[in-house]
């Protein structure tokens, strides 16, 4: 039970640092559009140190956030990665680590595990 108590919590602290992340990207999107307006009624030529540098000096402190969000988000994940989960929430919160870690499939043995388990308890 404890390991379900831990995986329970670190998947609420992914959930609640994912939607962090979602918002900062967002910003960040907002943020790059407007850079680039802004760099082509000021002339700047796309791709160019100057173009560079403008965008950076726009969204370099939200560039360097989304970085640090995606860091911790890597670090639960890969926290996440270990546990067993002995319910459906916390195939859930797996199914949500291995998707953002980029190995959906990894998901598949969980599901059997817990199927077989499930299946065992019923007989």
């Amino acid at each position: 039970m404890m390991f379900e108590t831990n995986l329970l919590r670190l998947g609420a602290e992914f959930s609640a640092l994912m939607a962090d992340y979602r918002a900062a990207q967002s910003q960040l999107s907002a943020l790059q559009h407007e850079a680039d307006r802004t760099a082509t009624e000021a002339g700047l030529l796309y791709g160019s140190s100057a173009w560079s540098e403008h965008r950076f000096a726009v969204t370099g402190r939200t560039v360097h956030h989304v970085n640090a969000l995606y860091e911790k988000l890597e670090d639960l994940a890969q926290a996440i990665a270990p546990i067993r989960p002995t319910c459906f929430a916390g195939l859930l919160i797996k199914a949500r680590a291995h998707h953002f870690a980029g190995n959906p499939a990894a998901i598949i043995p969980e599901i059997e595990a817990l199927a077989q388990a499930s299946n065992q308890e019923a007989a």
